[in-house]
């Protein structure tokens, strides 16, 4: 009698059925956390390149910008000393203008303060007033003598006087001061622009050095002492900077 098949186990059969239903989905869920995984690396390497290239950009836009930050630092610099350079020789050059302006002027005084009249004579009140400060016609010729300088309301303008000599104009600077004391007018040199101002700068303390016994003068340009070397002022004082009528020179 043939042997019949015994029937399968229902409950092995359950088992297997439940083992493949619990492992189809954790298989699954395997599967997407690689492929997220996945994804997510190659966003964090797409990250990363794109930051490289980023940080490439800006590094080469710092150097650009340090490159041209420097080139216009070399500019400046440049500029800087050819500034300094054009300012040395201006000051060389209005130093070499002042001499040639004082050369001209070399023979010139100023009769500051003589009263105008219409119709005046200025060679004859240049004589006059010459005479007057102690040195006759035949020690000082006058080549010209004219009103000069802008018309100021309440001011006589100076009157300008060339002489043949720089001799004759020592010696009535040196000898005027004592003879026209009591007069309203005085004489004094004729000064460039540069002198002068260096002259008003420190004629306040000039006169506050006179009153307490020590004598200056001002010549080519500079104040100076009996022994004829610029005298040096206190760095404490205070250059005047009022535009007084100018004291003599003596």
């Amino acid at each position: 009698m043939p042997l019949q098949a015994e029937p399968a186990d229902s409950d092995s059969s359950d088992i297997v059925s439940d083992n493949e239903s619990t492992a189809n989905p954790l298989s699954q869920l395997s599967g997407s956390i690689d492929s997220s995984l996945r994804r997510i690396k190659e966003e964090l390497i797409q990250i990363e390149q794109n930051f490289e290239k980023a940080l490439e950009y800006t590094n080469a836009r710092v150097e650009s910008l340090e490159r041209k930050d420097y080139e216009r630092t070399c500019q400046i610099k440049s500029l800087e000393l050819s500034i300094k350079e054009l300012k040395t020789e201006n000051r060389q050059i209005n130093v070499a203008l002042n001499k040639q302006d004082r050369i001209s002027r070399k023979k010139n005084i100023r009769i500051v303060g003589y009263p105008f009249t219409v119709g005046e004579n200025c060679m004859d009140i240049a004589a006059t007033v010459i005479e007057k400060a102690g040195v006759g016609p035949q020690d000082a010729k006058i080549e010209r003598a004219h009103r000069d300088g802008p018309r100021r309301e309440g001011r006589t303008r100076h009157l300008l006087v060339r002489l043949d000599s720089f001799e004759a104009k020592i010696a009535i600077l040196k000898s005027q001061r004592a003879r026209l004391q009591e007069e309203t007018y005085f004489i004094t040199d004729d000064l460039t622009m540069l002198d002068l101002e260096e002259k008003r700068k420190w004629r306040q303390q000039a006169g506050e050095l006179y009153a307490i016994g020590t004598t200056l003068h001002f010549s080519a340009g500079k104040w100076r002492g009996r022994d004829g070397k610029p005298f040096q002022f206190q760095l404490t004082a205070v250059p005047l900077r009022r535009q007084d009528p100018p004291p003599t020179t003596d």
